[in-house]
């Protein structure tokens, strides 16, 4: 997620994946260690704060991302982590955020490392919540996978520069082999340029 985009015009977005605050809420307590890993300018992690959880730390790679997050919500706990793994222990968090992130990153590689470092960083029994976006079935984003030269279908270029990655939920389960999946539901959200989409928001569970 580091890099061009994230640092200059990406990093001046609202971000609009729906927070899973209820399921949240209803698996932890208040005091229960939570990281939002690639966590932008903080937006979850406000929500989180407001709903009386107090022990979350945000990570995220990009600079610019981070040094907004502080600006906006200087009380929270901001991490600039641009290389992985992070500097923490195995198990270190009783939960982990994982929203939006995949579909920022196309490469199958870099997506492995980021759900080994999120299944290494969850105490085992521990929730990962998971937010995501399936491929699309409307005409806009069938246009825009069809004129894509990824080989990977779902992976696109919006016309500010930024690479997407929408996918196949099997895909994304593959992802996480030491975690199963205890919730997962569909729900309404919206792009960055706020057109309606089709958002995952699974809850899995570390074993």
């Amino acid at each position: 997620m580091a890099g061009g985009y994230w640092e200059a015009a990406g990093a001046r977005k609202v971000f609009r994946h729906p927070v899973p605050l209820q399921a949240i809420a209803a698996r932890l307590a208040p005091a229960a260690r939570i990281l939002d890993f690639g966590c932008g300018y903080g937006r979850a992690m406000r929500d989180l704060a407001r709903a009386g959880f107090r022990n979350t730390v945000g990570t995220d790679p990009s600079a610019a991302l981070i040094a907004r997050g502080r600006r906006e919500s200087p009380g929270l706990r901001m991490e600039h982590a641009p290389h992985l793994p992070l500097e923490y222990p195995d198990g270190a968090f009783d939960a982990v955020l994982l929203i939006s992130v995949l579909a920022v990153v196309p490469d199958d590689g870099e997506q492995r490392r980021i759900a080994a470092e999120v299944e290494r960083l969850c105490a085992p029994g521990g929730p990962v919540f998971l937010g995501d976006y399936p491929l699309q079935g409307s005409e806009h984003y069938r246009a825009l996978y069809a004129a894509s030269r990824h080989p990977v279908r779902g992976v696109f270029t919006n016309p500010d520069g930024a690479v997407f990655r929408h996918h196949d939920p099997a895909h994304v389960a593959a992802l996480f082999p030491h975690c199963e999946i205890a919730d997962a539901r569909e729900t309404e959200s919206a792009s960055l340029g706020g057109r309606p989409m089709r958002a995952l928001q699974w809850v899995l569970r570390r074993t």
